[in-house]
């Protein structure tokens, strides 16, 4: 099975997936389709991806035998999908909802992105000020005071002295910056690496409730996916587990294909995982007594989703007032422990 993260943007894919989606539809060939489709993208990798597959089709290949190698730019998802949709002879209708789960989750990762945007500017704010104070301020009043025959504060004089030394070091610093980059960077595309990163995105608090529901969410929607396109539930949560990014869940997906195998009752599975929040545990026990499956885990998704967006909402929320309690706090220290040696000063020369 075809896995990895896609270096396209969900955007530009579902875009992509929509416009085969039409192609397959119509009376002309994917051959013609795709470049039409490849003079018309803005995305170079899209077009390069579109002459790629139009050789790999007149030399005889399938469309999933033509896309599976671009697991890198496309990602896992749109691959298999897409290749059970050329299987089952529901291409158009599974290209279609391909894009329509992307465009959804792309939506939701847009909003998320707004909602953290004005924390990380404030953030960053907070620091470039706190720097400023160190490094220029807090200088400048100690040639005050010691002119008046006063001094710094034992704390403040630290604080200067880390500014100084932060000064002198500065292109030490950023090497020593870069470095750590660089080495986290390299740390997380491997496999060990990758994996410590993923288990640890379930474990962070505040971050953990968030990015779980956005992994039910996923995992309920593409699921609802397969079984309305003729997968059974066993093979479909098999094939999310080759599909999904985060290594800590598919290793617990997986380990769920293998219960369900032995048949056991899906939400007993899920509820054992201790994964995915009770609420779809519970919806996917009504959906396997009704027999709405499909309809049902589209509407967990939609429940999912929207939990996502009040969760990342409410933590912003908190976070705002937070730093800027913080950062007057630190501010202040800083101005006050200044201020007042100086006030001493001249009040003795009053």
């Amino acid at each position: 099975m075809a896995k990895g993260r896609q270096s396209i943007p969900d955007g530009d894919i579902a875009l992509f997936s929509r416009q085969l989606s039409l192609v397959s539809d119509s009376d002309i060939s994917m051959q013609q389709g795709l470049a039409i489709i490849g003079q018309r993208s803005g995305n170079v990798k899209i077009r390069e991806i579109s002459a790629e597959i139009i050789d790999g089709l007149n030399n005889g290949k399938s469309f999933y035998d033509c896309v599976k190698g671009h697991s890198r730019e496309l990602g896992g998802f749109f691959i298999e999908m897409a290749g059970i949709g050329e299987k089952s002879g529901n291409m158009p209708v599974m290209l279609k909802r391909i894009a329509d789960t992307l465009d959804k989750q792309n939506e939701t990762a847009g909003k998320i992105k707004s909602a953290i945007i004005y924390p990380l500017i404030l953030s960053v704010l907070m620091l470039a000020v706190i720097i400023l104070l160190i490094v220029y301020v807090l200088p400048m009043f100690n040639d005050i005071l010691l002119s008046l025959g006063g001094e710094m504060p034992g704390v403040t004089r630290m604080l200067m002295n880390f500014g100084t030394f932060i000064t002198r070091n500065i292109l030490w610093i950023a090497l020593a910056a870069a470095t750590a980059v660089l080495v986290f960077r390299v740390f997380i595309i491997t496999e060990y690496g990758k994996g410590r990163i993923d288990c640890l995105k379930l474990h962070i608090p505040f971050f953990r409730r968030i990015t779980i529901a956005g992994a039910a969410a996923r995992f309920a929607r593409n699921l609802a996916m397969l079984l309305k396109s003729g997968v059974n539930l066993t093979l479909a949560v098999e094939m999310l587990a080759a599909i999904t990014e985060n290594k800590c869940v598919s290793e617990k997906l997986k380990s769920a294909a293998s219960e369900l195998g032995e048949g056991k009752r899906p939400d007993q599975v899920i509820d054992g995982l201790g994964l995915f929040p009770m609420l779809l545990v519970k919806l996917i026990a009504i959906a396997h007594e009704t027999g709405h499956m499909e309809a049902t885990l589209d509407k967990a998704a939609d429940i999912m989703e929207k939990e996502t967006e009040e969760r990342v909402l409410n933590l912003t929320t908190a976070l705002e007032p937070i730093l800027i309690i913080i950062l007057s706090l630190l501010v202040g220290f800083i101005l006050i422990s200044v201020i007042l040696p100086v006030t001493g000063i001249m009040n003795s020369i009053g």
